[in-house]
């Protein structure tokens, strides 16, 4: 038995080792293939994209060693500076997240190679630089190297201020803040990060300042300062315009809130950061931030199975992915909150346990292991054992004494710096100033009096300028109000002729039954005249009769004339700027037929076909029925033009129409706003062309031949509906037509 048992341990080393030496053979081959592409991708100064672009991808898919990174370094040591920072992307990028060491010593040797390429301002170079410095500041804060990267960092920052790089400056300054949080030195972190603020232009960059003053209220979160970390909370989340940037200031305000007994206001903020549904939805480090502020809020609450549930599924998603103590999102401690669970359930025995791994995994920081110790402390003391209780304490008291040291320290070294930066600055100035005052010296009577001369010639020579140019500029103003005068006088004299000719068609029809039936009937009487004579009593009746009828159309279509000519002076009468009721269905027929007869005593042979669909439901609209009955008529005025023209460079097969349209909107039920009307004036003409349809509304611009057109109809027209608190919109297909929409609220 003992020797089976032998032999399968040997199988088992045996099996292990081949397919250990076969996954690094395979590993090698891989490098030896990412080898031969990238010397094949480069000879002769030219590049072999797709070689290139091979060797990128089997790149990203290999773990390299520190030993195969020399290697593909030495083969692109011959490439041109962008390829050779392409390559180191995909190179880092690989070791980001299995080697944090060998992350840091590449991400250093990329930022020199961008330091030498600053010169040249490319933008490319610059993002490429910024983001290699936000990555690794992860790399230090999850490699134990806090120290080493708060020199790294101070020394970059020293570099990029004497270079004026503000790019690198604000980026340094931001790493160093989460330095010196983590390292429990908030003051100093502030102090970083509002300077990080200031070198950011909230217009060009919103997102990012937003970011970093949504950070800023976490710091003052952490100084336990609830005034500022609303403050700056509140900032960040008024500026945020998508839901993933309302996570991390909504988390903190929760926080915040739970932290001062306001369980529904925690609540509440907690539901927006949960709005952002890819960080719900993922498998990342946003998840378990909230996840964690969840369960925080679920212990408050006194739901510890629900709090335990959450907190169980942050530590699967930290298993499964990966996930570091201090990724992006902040601070991720499941097992603290657990041990809050624990306490709960007094199971303070494995809350004390659970508060031991708490602080192993936590060693950078240095706030959060304080606050467990002193948990713990608090718990050994509960459970009767009080050595373990004195001892713990002791570290408690120990570590943070040492935090108060280097606090000061870190604040004194702040101070010596900028004020010796301050000393030097100061005496180069008074340097500079001793060497300027001793030169001018020599000749300062004679260059004070040519100062005073040159002065005194520039002040008259400029209001001598400037009276002239006043002058010129208001002469120019004055003409350029005279021209707009009587352009829009042009504009509304050309509306005018459009209806006198409309007008003068729709008289005529009733004016030609007046005169005709008035000459039948002087026919009539010289009948009835003759008729009497004869002393046909029967023939005389029967004239009358007929005369009767005469007269009775006679008043007929003088009536129709009357109301014509009523109907016009209720349209064109002085404005008074008073909405009043009108029949909008009405109005549009009666400009639609008057802009048609307008268009044919124009031009006699302009045919087109007509087509209304009026909403009867409308009744009638409170609006200034002059203003909008210009706007109508000249929205269909243009739609025949249009027609008319196609018309005119189109031979066969083409029936010009012009369609008028008027629908009552209603919102849905529970929809926003209230109702409208809808009033559209469609053609099949030759459309708008694409190029000059964002112009179309501007003043002055036409595209109709010079003298038959102002270039102000649409552009008043526009101007008088968002007067009504409407709006004017147009719908285009070249070649097939367009389509003018006004809106009106009711």
């Amino acid at each position: 038995m003992k020797k089976q048992t032998n032999l399968i341990v040997r199988l088992i080393v045996v099996c292990w080792f081949a397919i250990s030496s076969n996954t690094v053979m395979a590993q090698q081959t891989k490098v030896d293939s990412i080898i031969l592409l990238l010397n094949k991708s480069y000879t002769n100064n030219k590049l072999d994209t797709a070689s290139f672009e091979y060797a990128k991808e089997i790149i990203a898919t290999s773990t390299l060693t520190e030993s195969q990174i020399n290697q593909i370094e030495k083969t692109i040591e011959g490439y041109q500076d962008r390829e050779k920072a392409v390559i180191g992307y995909v190179v880092f990028n690989n070791v980001f997240e299995s080697d944090p060491g060998l992350a840091i010593q590449y991400g250093k040797l990329q930022i020199e190679r961008l330091d030498k390429l600053a010169k040249f301002n490319d933008p490319e170079v610059t993002w490429l630089k910024t983001y290699y410095l936000n990555r690794l500041r992860l790399s230090f804060r999850n490699s134990n190297r806090l120290e080493d990267g708060l020199g790294y960092y101070s020394q970059k920052l020293n570099e990029y201020k004497s270079g004026k790089d503000s790019a690198s400056i604000n980026t340094c300054y931001f790493v160093l803040f989460g330095f010196y949080s983590i390292s429990g030195i908030t003051d100093l972190a502030v102090y970083n990060l509002k300077k990080s603020i200031s070198y950011i232009d909230p217009l060009k960059h919103k997102s990012g300042w937003q970011s970093c003053m949504a950070v800023l209220g976490n710091e003052y979160l952490l100084k336990g300062d609830k005034h500022e970390c609303i403050r700056y909370s509140g900032i960040a989340l008024s500026a945020s315009t998508e839901k993933a940037q309302r996570r991390f200031p909504a988390l903190t305000m929760a926080r915040i809130m739970m932290l001062h007994n306001e369980p529904d206001s925690a609540a509440y903020f907690i539901n927006i950061a949960k709005e952002d549904t890819a960080a719900v939805s993922g498998r990342d480090d946003r998840l378990c931030a909230i996840l964690q502020t969840e369960a925080l809020y679920k212990i408050h609450s006194g739901a510890l199975e629900e709090a335990e549930a959450l907190l169980q599924k942050c530590w699967q998603l930290i298993l499964e992915n990966k996930i570091p103590v201090n990724p992006g999102s902040g601070t991720i401690a499941p097992d603290y909150y657990l041990a809050l669970v624990r306490i709960k359930q007094n199971r303070l025995d494995e809350a004390i346990a659970l508060l031991i791994s708490d602080i192993d995994r936590l060693s950078n920081d240095r706030l959060d292991v304080l606050r467990d110790y002193k948990l713990m402390a608090e718990l050994y003391k509960e459970t009767g054992k009080g050595d373990m209780a004195a001892e713990t304490y002791a570290l408690f008291i120990a570590k943070k004494d040492s935090l108060l040291t280097e606090q000061n320290k870190y604040r004194s070294i702040s101070f010596e710096a900028e004020q010796q930066m301050n000393d030097k600055e100061l005496s180069i100035a008074r340097l500079e100033s001793q060497n300027r005052i001793s030169s001018l010296t020599k000749n300062f009577l004679i260059g004070i009096a040519a100062l005073f001369v040159l002065i005194a010639a520039g002040l008259y020579n400029r209001f001598r300028v400037k009276k002239k140019a006043n002058k010129v500029l208001e002469k120019t103003l004055t003409d350029l109000k005279s021209t707009q005068a009587q352009l829009i006088q042009s504009e509304k004299m050309a509306s005018l002729g459009e209806l006198t000719a409309g007008i003068a068609h729709e008289i005529q029809n009733p004016l030609n039954f007046v005169n005709n039936f008035s000459d039948l009937n002087t026919e009539l009487i010289d009948e009835l005249t003759d008729e009497a004579e004869k002393g046909n009593l029967e023939e005389v009746k029967a004239i009358a009769k007929d005369l009767r009828g005469n007269e009775q159309k006679i008043n007929h279509h003088g009536k129709r004339a009357d109301a014509i000519v009523k109907g016009m002076l209720q349209h064109s009468r002085t404005n008074s700027g008073t909405k009043e009721p009108t029949d909008i269905n009405a109005l549009a027929d009666e400009y639609l037929r008057l802009a048609y007869h307008g268009l044919r005593a124009k031009d006699k042979s302009f045919n087109a076909t007509m087509k209304t669909d009026f909403d009867q439901s409308i009744g009638k609209v409170d609006l200034i029925s002059q203003d909008i009955g210009r706007v109508i008529l000249n929205l269909i005025t243009n739609a025949f033009y249009a027609v008319s023209e196609k018309a005119k460079s189109t031979s066969t097969g083409y029936e010009p129409t012009v369609i008028v349209r008027t629908q009552k909107l209603v919102p849905p039920i529970g929809g926003k706003g209230g109702q409208c009307i809808e009033i559209s004036i469609s053609d099949n003409g030759p459309g708008i062309p694409n190029h000059i349809l964002d112009k179309i509304f501007q003043p002055f611009f036409t595209t109709k031949p010079t003298g038959q057109g102002t270039g102000l109809g649409l552009s008043l027209s526009y101007d008088i509906v968002k007067a009504h608190g409407g709006e004017l919109k147009v719908e285009t297909k070249e070649g097939e037509g367009s389509e003018f929409t006004i809106i009106l609220p009711i």
